[in-house]
Formats: C-alpha cells, structure tokens, sequence
C-alpha cells in the first residue's frame, strides 16, 4: 500500500500482530521485498512492517531528496506514521548504516537490533603512496546496461546451488532491482557510503540486544567488520551461515527467522 508522510508517497505493508513489532529496512536499491520470506515466518508471531525507502522499489523521489540523513528521518516517520512506540529494527545489507545511526539517536525507541548481511567496512589502513601513473589499457567492451549489471550482481550475491536458486536470482533480478529507478541508482549507493562516518567507534554505545547474521560466503560484507561489530556490541550475538551468501533472507528465510525467534525470545 501507498502511505503518504509528510508530503510524500512511501510504499509500505504490515503484516501480523503479536507483542514485539520488528521494522525492517532495505539497503541499496532492495525494496521491502528483501525481507519477504522473514516475514511470512515471523508475521505468524510478531508484527512487521517494512517499506521501500527512498530511491528503492516503488518510493519515487527526485534524485537530489535521496540523502543518508533524510533516510534516517523518514525511518522515525514510518515508526511515527504506525504508531510504533518501540520496536526491533532490522537493517539489511548497506542499510545497516540508516539502522545504526537510527538506533544512536533515539536508542529508547528500540528494543533490539537485527543486523543482517551487513556491508558495512572497517576503515581502510593508510594508503601506501601512489605507485607511477600507468598508461590505461584500451577499453574493449562496452559499459554493460542497467538490466546485464543487476542480473550479475545478483548472481555473485549468490553463490548458493541448488534446485530453486535460479528462481530466487530472477526473483531478486525482476521483483526488486529491475523495479527501481536506474537513474537515482548511483545516488541511493552514494547515500550509503559510510567513509564519512566513525561509527564502529560508536557502537558500544548501542546496549539494546542485537543479533548479527552472516553468509560465511557473502563477498559483499566484510566478515572482519562483521565480527567487531560483534565483539563490540555489548548485547550482541553473531549466526553465521557458512554456507550462504548476501541473501540468506531469500535462500533460507525460515532457517533466518528461526534465528531471530530464538535470539529475542531469549532476551
């Protein structure tokens, strides 16, 4: 459905009820549908709500209105506009970043963080001084378009084999990348980058339970980053599944959610 905060046209859905509520947001260009098979399990138990932020499925904004900051206010107006008082947030992917600086600004809003897939990186070392300018090879092959780039990124963010994978990828290919908009792309990844912030400094900070899941065979996040974040999280604890990669959501959605039920049914 089409809600309208402040002005605007978000799509969002709720599913379920029950006495925890679990808001869930995407990353990059992933719509609410990220989270679809986590919330068919978990909407049998809790309340969930997600929506397309901006730039992402079906939540159209001009390109200059998609920024990091306006990404974690309109989160506080989703929670608003449900009348979610408290809630698990959830962050997949580079979203984890909105999630996070979310949960250091209001921590009383939420009562437990769940980190899925998260790409954020630990700070590069210091960069060894440049190497002598080599002349560039001749381009041979043509920059690949929107629909060849997506099919491939989804593609490496599976590694999994087996019988329904290639439903999933042209799932994840048709369903979510493809119903973005291919000219704010490069925005919505620009909002997500997080060289300018010093968060993993800040994250001891967060004292409400937090659970992290990661694919062992995820090349889209950093398991070292994964795991600090981890180690310095007070309340926090990491499920790995090795066998996965970026999108254990949608290859395992009922094993995902299984962790989830047993992490804050237990805290």
């Amino acid at each position: 459905m089409f809600t309208t905060i402040d002005g605007r046209r978000y799509f969002t859905v709720s599913f379920g009820a029950g006495p925890r509520t679990l808001l869930a947001h995407s990353g990059w260009i992933g719509s609410w549908e990220d989270w679809l098979g986590i919330l068919e399990v978990l909407s049998q138990s809790w309340r969930t709500v997600a929506y397309d932020h901006r730039g992402a499925g079906d939540t159209r904004v001009p390109a200059a209105d998609i920024t990091r900051d306006a990404m974690v206010n309109d989160l506080f107006r989703v929670l608003d506009t449900f009348a979610i008082e408290r809630c698990v947030l959830g962050g997949f992917s580079s979203g984890t970043l909105v999630t996070l600086l979310a949960a250091l600004r209001q921590p009383e809003r939420f009562s437990g963080l769940l980190l899925l897939n998260s790409s954020l990186r630990l700070p590069a070392p210091p960069a060894l001084p440049p190497a002598a300018p080599v002349a560039a090879a001749p381009a041979t092959d043509a920059p690949l378009d929107f629909a060849t780039r997506m099919r491939r990124t989804i593609e490496a963010m599976t590694p999994e084999t087996g019988d329904d994978i290639e439903a999933i990828r042209q799932w994840a290919h048709h369903h979510i990348l493809m119903s973005s908009n291919p000219a704010t792309e490069p925005v919505v990844r620009a909002a997500f980058r997080s060289a300018d912030l010093d968060l993993f400094s800040r994250v001891h900070e967060l004292t409400m339970p937090t659970l992290l899941i990661h694919g062992g065979n995820d090349s889209f996040a950093d398991r070292a980053s994964v795991e600090y974040l981890a180690a310095h999280i007070p309340r926090s604890k990491l499920v790995v599944f090795e066998d996965s990669g970026h999108l254990p959501g949608m290859t395992r959605p009922q094993e995902v959610a299984a962790a989830i039920n047993d992490f804050f049914g237990s805290v």
